[in-house]
């Protein structure tokens, strides 16, 4: 291998490492929240998941509507465990679009196992998925999250505490079909869209370019033009 192509595979890993940096770098921004301060919520009450007891797996779902359009990041929600707790569970979280009023076709999801919920109750950290497919929300749009479990888990997704009186759904097979509006209070959630780069990452980012560059023309014999004055 040429020294020349070292060097261009240098700079390639280089550059995929900067970029790779660039979306942590900055906070999500929420495309909507019911949370409280610091991720609050009523650690009281929920709407349940997974077995009723009564023959029914529960789903549960919430709505929202993006303001403006912006690219799915992640979801936050409030779970806690019913029964036998603290517990490993497995549960299923869901971007869902909207059909009449009622959760609709999924857009994403994501499969969660063993995860350890403490009891209701508690003021249990919010459980956060992120996004691999990063789909488009339509300002104006109705979409929901939806969460479900087995009937091996029995399961709460947390109130909010906010007054939010967003459309709620629920589900008695594990959400193959769904009720919705219900009245019932929704629960805690909040849905963040891709974060932007920093400003000062995006500096550093392009000085690093501009290095590069000057070094390239540098070993090529060639001066910039800003060289040349």
């Amino acid at each position: 291998m040429t020294s020349h192509r070292m060097k261009q595979i240098q700079i390639a890993i280089l550059l995929g490492t900067v970029a790779a940096l660039l979306p942590t770098t900055a906070s999500a921004a929420a495309i909507f929240t019911n949370f409280g301060p610091a991720l609050s919520y009523d650690t009281t009450q929920g709407n349940g998941m997974g077995n009723d007891f009564a023959g029914d797996v529960l789903a549960q779902g919430d709505s929202f509507t993006p303001t403006v359009t912006s690219v799915f990041w992640s979801a936050t929600l409030a779970l806690s465990c019913v029964i036998g707790c603290p517990a490993p569970a497995d549960f299923t979280i869901a971007l869902n679009a909207d059909n009449s009023d009622s959760p609709g076709s999924v857009i994403e999801s994501f499969s969660l196992t063993g995860v350890l919920l403490n009891g209701l109750g508690n003021n249990n950290t919010p459980i956060t998925v992120t996004s691999i497919l990063y789909p488009t929300l339509t300002a104006g749009t109705l979409y929901w999250i939806t969460a479900s479990s087995s009937i091996a888990n029995t399961l709460t997704w947390n109130n909010n505490s906010t007054g939010d009186t967003n459309d709620q759904a629920v589900s008695q097979d594990g959400g193959a079909t769904w009720f919705a509006p219900t009245g019932a209070t929704p629960s805690a959630l909040e849905v963040d869209s891709v974060p932007e780069p920093s400003t000062g990452v995006l500096l550093a980012g392009a000085g690093l370019l501009l290095g590069l560059a000057r070094k390239r023309l540098a070993m090529r014999g060639v001066r910039p033009a800003a060289s040349r004055i």
